[in-house]
């Protein structure tokens, strides 16, 4: 048998790293943040407690990764080209990808929330949040200023807070939660004004 490659090597890390931070998820949303213990987490997910400092160098970075990971899987597909300026066909792209994330990884996103609600996390993801958040903001409120809305910070908010509840409810009762209506009703919303 040949050595693995460096690729190889990088692969498996990666692997490794996105199977510790899902169980890390799990056991954060079973047993809170405060009492969820790298030792249960490396236990959880079958590696020794030493390995699993190879990978974060603390629980704080893990939950930061976790976290951020989750709000890049959205804001991704926000701006797709990156070139500052938010179209409204990119807008509404947006809304069928956040739609689509949602169902395609609901236990994710259940974990996801449930840890996010936490105050003690929320505490330590606040200052990242606002860092990887902010050219979102600024994205959109370019976009409802562009679009002619009378105030473009409260339609912004208005925006993520649909959203945030949108997710919310969906994950809570996904088998009765109406996606497709839901859906068209906020691309009826943000139609353009011009």
């Amino acid at each position: 048998m040949s050595p693995r490659t460096d690729i190889q090597n990088e692969k498996i890390r990666e692997e490794r790293k996105q199977q510790i931070m899902q169980v890390a998820l799990e056991v954060i949303a079973e047993n809170g943040f405060a009492s969820a213990s790298i030792s249960r987490i490396a236990q959880k997910a079958g590696i020794s407690k030493g390995l699993m400092y190879n990978y974060f160098e603390s629980k704080e970075a893990l939950v930061i990764s976790i976290m951020l990971e989750g709000f890049n899987q959205l804001t991704s597909a926000f701006d797709p080209n990156h070139d500052g300026v938010l179209t409204e066909a990119e807008l509404h792209f947006f809304i069928d990808h956040s739609f689509k994330t949602l169902e395609d990884n609901l236990p994710f996103w259940r974990m996801y929330f449930m840890v996010l609600l936490q105050p003690d996390v929320y505490n330590i993801i606040t200052p990242h949040l606002e860092k990887t958040l902010q050219p979102f903001y600024e994205t959109a409120m370019s976009f409802f200023i562009n679009h002619g809305y009378e105030d473009p910070l409260t339609e912004v908010r208005f925006f993520a807070a649909m959203m945030d509840g949108v997710g919310l409810h969906y994950i809570m009762d996904p088998d009765n939660f109406p996606m497709e209506g839901v859906k068209k009703k906020m691309h009826q919303m943000f139609k353009s004004k011009l």
